[in-house]
């Protein structure tokens, strides 16, 4: 595969912006990641007629924080788009803000980290890895949640059909990175709930943890399920109230062998620099 990238110019690829995301996160996604991917490949070349893809190298999370989560800005997307895009047919791009790029990019192949509808395709949600403590926690929790409750009302209900459940506990409270991830090792599951976004950063922390994660959703944002076998390290409901069902479904021996496959699996496939290769074998396998 030979791929050409399109000149963006640095402004559309600012240094840092305005705030990150979880607040233990680094200014750092995955943009820049598949970024940085592909100018250390042997895909790249220098003639757009000679590659198969080009690739449209705009830093959108970065671009829109900065220009008030894209209200304004989106002139200079528009005229950036108009300028460089060659052939949209044989473009693609990678965005992790939950709104997507905001301006049309025509037949774009746009690779999502959380997208919201039907349009797009998945790639992992990812931040920076959380610090496991030297000691790990007995297990208190079949399944936990720890955040905000209010981004998406698929978390409320999850709240509600949860509440009589001993053995599971939903707090709608932010704590510290260190007492986040405490809860999340003292469970067997780690309830992800889609928030804004479809996807969720505690799905794939999760399992970076080795935790079973457990994803609630409209869509299944689980990314290049033609290549990754999710359902051997990952759980998936499209309604909350199927997760009595989901969770009586599997027993202890069975989640620590899942989680511990999950690590794993994040690992060697989804951790920053590893996703990158399935973009191109979706784009190769004619997505």
């Amino acid at each position: 595969m030979k791929i050409y990238l399109l000149k963006v110019g640095d402004i559309f690829q600012p240094k840092s912006q305005i705030f990150v995301y979880p607040k233990s996160n680094i200014d750092f996604g995955i943009e820049q990641d598949f970024h940085n991917f592909l100018k250390k490949s042997n895909f790249l070349v220098n003639d757009p007629q000679k590659a198969d893809w080009h690739y449209l190298p705009v830093y959108w999370t970065r671009w829109h924080l900065n220009h008030d989560y894209g209200r304004t800005g989106l002139l200079e997307l528009i005229e950036l788009v108009d300028k460089v895009i060659i052939d949209d047919k044989k473009t693609f791009t990678v965005c992790q803000y939950d709104d997507g790029p905001l301006v049309g990019l025509g037949e774009t192949k746009l690779f999502l980290a959380s997208r919201k509808s039907s349009e797009g395709f998945d790639v992992p949600l990812l931040s920076k890895l959380h610090r496991k403590p030297i000691f790990k926690p007995s297990k208190h929790f079949k399944a936990s949640f720890v955040g905000r409750l209010s981004t998406h009302p698929i978390r409320t209900i999850m709240s509600s059909v949860l509440s009589d459940r001993e053995d599971v506990i939903v707090l709608d409270e932010e704590f510290s990175s260190e007492k986040y991830v405490e809860f999340i090792l003292k469970s067997y599951i780690a309830l992800a709930p889609r928030g804004y976004g479809g996807s969720s950063f505690r799905f794939f922390e999760a399992m970076q943890l080795g935790i079973v994660p457990l994803l609630i959703g409209d869509i299944d944002t689980r990314p290049f399920k033609k290549f990754l076998p999710w359902d051997d390290v990952s759980i998936y409901v499209d309604n909350p109230d199927c997760l009595i069902d989901a969770l009586n479904k599997w027993n202890i021996m069975d989640l620590k062998i899942r989680g511990t496959r999950a690590s794993e699996f994040y690992k060697h496939h989804l951790g920053y620099g590893k996703w990158c290769k399935y973009v191109l074998i979706e784009l190769m396998e004619g997505i």
